[in-house]
């Protein structure tokens, strides 16, 4: 079932009329009901099985955890590491024995494994495989009430919304409305939900699929489209990703608003960010999160962090922090090995998205003074349009390389399309028409360059609050003009129908 389907819309309709009949302590069952039903649709018998025993295994720890008084730090080991396994074994696994099949006289056992995970792999598994660590760990330390009841406890574990891409949710934000008093249907939630569901679609089959066309014309053969194609198709891939993820969560987030639910934001206008570090807290919001409070922290209160830091400050003094912040670096490290790891067992996925946004992010935390001192020195106003503008380019740009690699088919195949970058200087293609031939003709090409357009509008008044806000404070016959407009143009201009299949959503995949 396609988020982008007839039957999805059918689906969440007859959904919310039984969700807003039932009484408000059993209205979870009918949110239960549509997970199990969305799940197996999507599913084939043993996936959905297999997701099934994972609930359960978890639920029995959960219990264990919240039951025992001397064994309640085992029990979490136990499921922690279950947890990890799991997801490496349905994710990972070709990644992680792939040095084995170079150095085995017979690999064949290993792809034959590899094939088999993959075709038992769960949906979603990257996505409640991390909720459902969140959970235990929350429970361990006793920041939530164990869920007792299991039929709640597989509600909250694959709640249908967020099996498709995340968010990756906290169960304290998610308790109380899924389980707490009546949720009333609510005539704003429903055309706000709308609203934003109608965005969602319009980015994606409008912009992200068109975008795709030219993006897999010059990935697929970049040894021809050489020279200033490679940095063009870079920049078109940031945007494809952008719109196809953030379109995603407009759906995901719109469709739960409908049930006057409220998931965490996962895209805060990153192409704002005026270097990587704030792109990243814009950019997968939850991700970050989850690695942050999951990872990073605890990471840093462990007795090898605590000796490092005592190290560093006797070697380097009380201010190292400021000079050389070893320990940070190095639980940031972490951290980001696991973001690109998280992303896709290859290492174009750890360098691409992890090891170099890390490696950016610390060597402009070391240059800060040098930094500062270029500024000193140019008497450069700092605090002006142009500058910031010139940040926001210098973040993307970086943002943009990094990216490309995951794009790649291997971490190769990136260093061989930006060595291509070099091999030819031929700029002339911006103006000899020469984009035209990626598979986008001109008259699709303005059609894009439009649709980019009202994103950044949108974009750019989100800066000053809630554009759904500011939209509902207008008379009635504004905001049905807006509504009916983009409705208009995500049925002209959008890629569908008979013929054309919308390929699936990018993270969706994770």
């Amino acid at each position: 079932m396609s988020l982008l389907s007839l039957e999805f819309a059918v689906f969440v309709f007859i959904t919310a009329i039984i969700y807003f009949i039932l009484p408000g302590r059993i209205q979870w069952l009918a949110l239960l009901v549509a997970s199990a039903y969305f799940y197996e649709g999507k599913s084939a018998w043993y996936q959905a099985l297999n997701f099934l025993i994972f609930i359960v295994i978890n639920y029995i720890i959960s219990m264990l955890i919240d039951k025992s008084e001397n064994h309640k730090k085992a029990f979490y080991s136990c499921g922690l590491i279950f947890d990890v396994l799991y997801l490496v074994t349905f994710k990972y696994f070709g990644f992680f024995i792939s040095p084995l099949t170079k150095i085995v006289s017979n690999p064949d056992r290993f792809y034959g494994l590899n094939s088999l995970f993959s075709e038992l792999a769960p949906l979603g598994v990257s996505y409640f495989a991390l909720i459902l660590i969140a959970y235990l760990t929350d429970v361990y330390w006793e920041k939530v009430n164990v869920q007792k009841n299991p039929l709640k406890f597989a509600l909250y574990s694959g709640f249908f919304p967020l099996m498709t891409s995340g968010p990756i949710v906290q169960y304290e934000s998610l308790e109380n409305q899924l389980f707490g008093e009546k949720n009333k249907f609510s005539y704003d939630n429903l055309i706000r939900g709308l609203e934003r569901i109608l965005y969602g679609v319009f980015k994606k089959l409008v912009l992200s699929e068109r975008l795709s066309i030219m993006v897999n014309t010059v990935y697929g053969n970049y040894k021809v489209y050489a020279g200033f194609y490679v940095p063009y198709a870079a920049m078109l891939f940031a945007l494809q990703l952008y719109t196809d993820f953030s379109g995603l969560m407009d759906i995901v987030l719109g469709t739960v608003e409908i049930f006057n639910i409220k998931l965490p934001e996962n895209f805060d206008t990153p192409f704002y960010s005026l270097n990587l570090s704030e792109f990243w807290r814009r950019w997968h919001i939850t991700l970050g999160g989850f690695l942050r409070d999951y990872v990073m922290y605890p990471l840093q209160r462990t007795k090898l962090f605590k000796n490092l830091r005592k190290f560093c400050k006797n070697k380097f003094g009380k201010g190292y922090e400021k000079k050389f912040n070893l320990p940070l670096y190095l639980s940031l490290f972490v951290s980001w090995f696991l973001i690109g790891l998280w992303h896709g067992g290859g290492w174009n996925y750890i360098f691409g998205v992890g090891l170099y946004m890390w490696a950016v992010i610390v060597l402009g935390e070391l240059l800060t003074p040098v930094f500062t001192f270029i500024v000193k020195v140019f008497h450069i106003n700092t605090d002006c349009f142009s500058y910031r503008m010139f940040l926001r380019i210098r973040t993307f740009i970086l943002f943009m390389f990094g990216l490309s690699f995951f794009r790649a088919k291997t971490l190769k195949d990136g260093f061989d399309m930006w060595k291509s970058a070099f091999s030819l200087f031929n700029p002339w293609i911006f103006f000899d028409k020469s984009l035209y031939n990626l598979g986008v003709d001109k008259d699709e090409f303005i059609i894009l360059i439009i649709g980019l357009i009202v994103v950044f509008i949108v974009s750019f008044v989100k800066q000053k609050g809630d554009v759904r806000d500011i939209i509902a404070k207008q008379n009635f016959v504004f905001r049905i003009l807006i509504f009916a407009v983009l409705l208009v143009v995500t049925i002209a201009w959008g890629y569908y129908g008979t013929g054309f299949e919308a390929s699936n959503f990018i993270y969706g995949r994770f």
